[in-house]
């Protein structure tokens, strides 16, 4: 236990300040006679306790000073024990609330609704100190008590101009009796159905625990009351969503924009519903609208730029994006896509300029590698593979990352042996690498280097005997490659048993019993792959299989959709015109 003397501690008195209850909550809304701004008090409805007249004394700063040391080393009960003391001597609600969440820490909820209610009690207008001990109560099954706090709660709310029924609610949400919580918050909002927002927190708080029939009937009930509140209507597109039938959610937001068309809320949230759905044509345009009833929004012309990037229209986002620039506004996302345009249109020095102009946040690292492929694209290959190595440098923690990037590169515009070099160098760095050997394993394949792909996933597999992805690509590659069928056959079922349901490795069963000529057995494989993954290699082995077994009609129309996904696929091409006449 710590004990320290309370003479020694008489000469920190002048130099401790100990902070008392804190004065009225005050607002800036009011205006002086000379026109300037003054402090206005907010009307409150609760009045605070007067402080203790022993403002500071021994015995507060023994306490204080106890308690923060025993925070300091880890000794929380004792810091609970000292901190809540404090708080009853000066009055000081932070004092209480520290205690509290001490006492939360510790997993006591007794403790913490001791100095919760002390927190109230110092701070009754403090909404957070209110939904704590909602939270305490409602934890200590003290439902009636937790009623009286939400009930406080929405009084506050209303003299703050708070939303006090989404407080309440946040502190119900916390409840483990999701059923017993839903009930006492329709209780304390019933007396307002004539506010809105009591129906939309009640919603709010049924589509959180996905109870969709309540939290469906609920917000119905507000816009029956309230048919203008377009809040309610994005609610309602949300609540749709949640529960899957995301046609009912655009047209819950069409609906009302039929009746509304002009409402900003309402169209942003159509946009951003269409964006969520990949439907970018029909949410370009619906960015647009927003666009002209808020022309000066820098997030709807960033939103217009991206998406005109994603409809590959690159004037019309770099136009979206110097307006940004002229704005100021998003400048790391507007160097990054800019960057892209001047990429894309074989304008090497502008886009490394934009590039090197993102400067932190979540394009920085893509912004950088842009650089590195940028320079190779434009035939500088050796100032490629040296900004690599400087991000490295800059970035050891990505340093494997960052060799997988470059030998992208280098099998692009390089030749067999810079990547073989690279690779090698890559592997010194990064002995026993799995990500480094799998990828050189499968470089090999393409250069006939079956040996050397062999030992690479073999290196894998001793590190790591349930690596999927090494089991089954050297499985395949015997399958497909040697005559090792039953050693390709026992390697695949390795991989099919640690993941049953990958599409990969069913397709290489189904290859491998192909090869083994159960082509029945190899036909149920691969169409289960290629159902749960519409691939064109997949779909190139299982037209192979019906081929074979006389299933022509068939295998034309597997070959047929795949040319409808990826009409370029050269695995298609290759097996129509290597079977069909």
């Amino acid at each position: 236990m710590i004990s320290l003397s309370k003479s020694l501690l008489s000469l920190w008195l002048l130099a401790l300040l100990v902070a008392c209850a804190g004065g009225p909550e005050r607002s800036a809304s009011a205006v002086s006679d000379e026109g300037t701004a003054v402090e206005k008090p907010v009307e409150l409805p609760f009045k605070a306790p007067p402080p203790p007249l022993n403002e500071l004394n021994e015995d507060v700063v023994f306490n204080t000073l106890v308690g923060e040391i025993a925070v300091q080393r880890g000794k929380l009960d004792l810091a609970y024990r000292y901190g809540l003391q404090s708080a009853l001597l000066t009055g000081d609600a932070e004092a209480a609330e520290r205690a509290t969440r001490i006492a939360i820490v510790l997993k006591r909820p007794d403790l913490a609704l001791k100095a919760a209610q002390h927190w109230v009690e110092l701070a009754p207008n403090e909404l957070q100190a209110r939904q704590v001990v909602i939270a305490l109560y409602m934890q200590g099954e003290r439902e009636q008590e937790a009623l009286r706090q939400m009930e406080a709660v929405l009084t506050i709310g209303r003299a703050k101009g708070e939303d006090g029924y989404l407080h309440a609610m946040s502190a119900l949400s916390k409840s483990k009796d999701h059923g017993l919580a839903l009930s006492l918050m329709k209780e304390v909002t019933a007396p307002y159905a004539d506010d809105p927002r009591a129906g939309y927190a009640v919603a709010l708080m049924a589509l959180m625990w996905r109870d969709f029939p309540t939290a469906e009937d609920e917000i119905a009930g507000v816009l029956e009351r309230h048919p203008d509140w377009t809040k309610g209507y994005v609610l309602q597109s949300r609540i749709y969503q949640a529960r899957g039938d995301r046609a009912a959610a655009r047209r819950a937001l069409q609906e009302a924009l039929d009746r509304m068309p002009d409402d900003l809320l309402l169209n942003e949230a159509l946009a951003r519903l269409l964006v969520e759905d990949e439907a970018y044509e029909q949410a370009y345009g619906q960015f647009q609208k927003v666009e002209r009833l808020r022309p000066e929004d820098a997030d709807v012309q960033y939103s217009l730029g991206v998406l005109a990037m994603q409809l590959e229209r690159p004037e019309d986002a770099r136009g979206y994006f110097r307006r940004l620039q002229q704005m100021g506004k998003h400048r790391n996302g507007v160097a990054y896509y800019l960057g892209r345009i001047e990429q894309q249109q074989g304008r090497s020095d502008q886009a490394v300029q934009w590039y090197k102009k993102v400067a932190s946040g979540e394009f920085r690292y893509d912004s950088q590698v842009r650089i590195a492929q940028t320079l190779a694209e434009a035939g500088r290959l050796h100032a490629a593979w040296d900004w690599f190595q400087g991000l490295r440098i800059q970035m050891p923690e990505k340093s494997v990352q960052l060799f997988l990037l470059e030998a992208d590169l280098v099998q692009k515009y390089g030749t067999p042996d810079q990547v073989m070099a690279l690779y090698d160098k890559a592997l010194q760095a990064h002995q026993g690498s799995e990500d480094l050997l799998y990828a050189r394993g499968l470089y090999a394949v393409g250069i006939d280097r079956l040996d050397l792909l062999e030992r690479d996933m073999r290196a894998i597999i001793a590190q790591n005997p349930e690596s999927v992805d090494a089991l089954n690509a050297l499985g395949y590659t015997l399958a497909d490659k040697t005559g090792r069928l039953q050693e390709a056959l026992a390697l695949i079922d390795r991989a099919l048993t640690l993941k049953p349901d990958s599409s990969a490795v069913l397709d290489s069963m189904g290859w491998v019993q192909y090869r083994l000529g159960n082509f029945a057995r190899a036909a149920t494989y691969l169409r289960k792959a290629l159902a749960l993954q519409p691939d064109p290699e997949i779909a190139a082995h299982l037209g192979e299989v019906l081929w074979v077994l006389g299933e022509k009609e068939q295998a034309r129309q597997v070959w047929k959709q795949a040319l409808q996904r990826d009409p370029e696929s050269e695995y298609i091409k290759e097996v129509m015109q290597r079977l069909t006449p």
